[in-house]
């Protein structure tokens, strides 16, 4: 009994082990698959394979929605953020190396040289965020958790009865993780979502956000997660009534349960037509307590349902933080010191963040999220993009300038400016955005397209071949056909669309 004791264990061991390194198929209906991708076939089809089938076996491409690589960790990890944005919505990571008034000539380590119409290209990136990448995804549920301030010590398990996400009297709602997202079904508030320890100092957190029905979402960033003195909650009586109670401590869009989930941090409370940003803290003594930081003016245009990527950027030294919105500056605070002080007001203490929806009915879901060092670039070029010049930023996050680029010629790109002529070093720029009327015009993608995602940043669109487990032929409409190597890519996306809102599951 003891041998066979020890033998499953060990068996269950290799098993949990083995499905760490699995890539997981997920079909558009919700199902999901472990195994290994083998490549493309015509059709197009995905080839399939698991250690308990006798032979590969095929899917249409059309019936998938993602295939997560190696459990989202890639083989190799691009080196570099430099990256070309096109008007497709790729992001195509690469070193430029040439660029005339026809194409862009871009040297990437995953599809050799590749040239790109000029028209396509929107933005070129040689310096982006300007530091390293702690975190994309996600990909995989890995390094997440969810807390409920009605539930200090953690929320109850799931058990076997019990694997959907909706609450119980005796459960709160959680987070469903699926495909590259988090969903939140909107049936009621108070979860949050938390990752610790990937923010530093200088850091900038980005995230896409697309909502239903109201929005009213909170955003924490530089959270610790201190533990505050919970509020009492009378142990009679027994099972639903008590729920009940502990679920009337917290109303929908309290903001008091801030302190409790986040511990010290910065909260940014986002609403259809404005936000807030608050100061979380926890006393010595485990009090907690929150407070607004005042600002000027915070309007916003955001609608009851909707899509856009958001990027806070925060420097804890300094005292900086600084919102945009699809890449469009804002709205900045300052927590800087007084001049007799040693040390900011800054209230973020840690590393971690996290979100929680505050209105009931309000599904949401969060997606393409990275963390990065910041290097205190305080704008983007974009904020400053107009239809008929093209603006560039310099690395040193103070200095642009608006005309024309003219070309790029032994490492220094040429700009028609209005007080001149520059040549600038590509290392010296942050980032290039051409003017709006001398793009192409976006166009819905075909059905059969799909979209490799890259890491630590990249995407590329197109329509598959053929191909193995390591590369692939791939028909991109901007590049043509290239031999392209996974070995950093995490996840290949067969559900492309352009539309407000992407095709969210059923379930939501």
């Amino acid at each position: 009994m003891i041998y066979q004791t020890t033998f499953v264990g060990l068996l269950s061991m290799l098993v949990v082990s083995a499905a760490e390194i699995q890539d997981i198929l997920r079909f558009a209906n919700g199902d999901q698959l472990h195994g290994s991708f083998q490549g493309f076939k015509a059709g197009p089809l995905a080839v399939w394979q698991r250690d308990d089938l006798t032979a590969p076996v095929e899917f249409k491409c059309e019936t998938l929605r993602h295939i997560v690589l190696q459990g989202g960790e890639p083989r190799k990890p691009l080196t570099s953020l430099a990256h070309v944005a096109l008007v497709s919505g790729d992001r195509v990571p690469g070193r430029l190396v040439s660029l005339d008034p026809q194409a862009l000539t871009l040297d990437t380590l995953f599809a050799g040289t590749l040239k790109i119409p000029r028209d396509q290209v929107a933005m070129i990136a040689p310096s982006p965020l300007g530091g390293r990448v702690y975190y994309h995804g996600p990909f995989m549920e890995a390094g997440w958790r969810m807390a409920h301030a009605s539930f200090p010590d953690g929320l109850p398990p799931v058990t076997a009865e019990k694997k959907d996400p909706k609450s119980t009297p005796d459960e709160p709602q959680r987070w469903q993780f699926s495909g590259a997202t988090w969903y939140w079904s909107g049936k009621s508030s108070g979860t949050a979502l938390i990752h610790e320890n990937l923010m530093s100092d200088r850091s900038v957190l980005r995230f896409d956000l697309a909502w239903k029905n109201r929005l009213s979402v909170a955003v924490a960033f530089h959270a610790d997660f201190q533990k505050t003195q919970a509020k009492p909650v009378d142990p009679q009586p027994e099972g639903n009534a008590n729920a009940q109670r502990r679920a009337q401590i917290f109303g929908p869009g309290d903001s008091s349960i801030l302190p409790v989930l986040f511990g010290n941090s910065y909260i940014i409370q986002l609403f259809p037509t404005h936000l807030m940003l608050f100061r979380s803290s926890v006393d010595e003594d485990g009090s907690p307590r929150i407070e607004r930081v005042q600002t000027n003016s915070n309007p916003i245009r955001l609608g009851d349902a909707g899509r856009a990527q958001f990027e806070i950027r925060s420097n804890r030294l300094t005292g900086e933080i600084s919102l945009f919105i699809n890449e469009e500056f804002i709205v900045q605070w300052s927590e800087g010191k007084l001049p007799h002080e040693a040390a900011t007001h800054y209230t973020g203490k840690g590393g971690g963040f996290g979100f929680v929806v505050q209105n009931e009915e309000s599904p949401v879901k969060i997606s393409d999220i990275i963390v990065a060092e910041w290097n205190g670039m305080p704008d983007a070029a974009r904020s400053l993009q107009v239809d008929d010049q093209d603006i560039v930023l310099l690395a040193n996050g103070t200095d642009r300038f608006s005309g024309k680029i003219a070309a790029f010629q032994d490492g220094k790109v040429s700009f028609d400016g209005r007080y001149g002529h520059f040549k600038f070093e590509l290392d010296d720029i942050a980032e290039i955005r051409f003017a709006r009327n001398r793009l192409a015009k976006q166009t819905e993608p075909a059905s059969d397209q799909m979209t490799i995602r890259l890491s630590p940043l990249g995407k590329i669109s197109g329509r598959p071949v053929s191909g193995s487990r390591s590369s692939i032929q791939l028909i991109s409409p901007e590049c043509g056909e290239l031999d392209f190597l996974l070995e950093s890519a995490v996840m290949i996306d067969f559900q492309n669309s352009n539309l407000s809102i992407d095709a969210w599951d059923s379930d939501f």
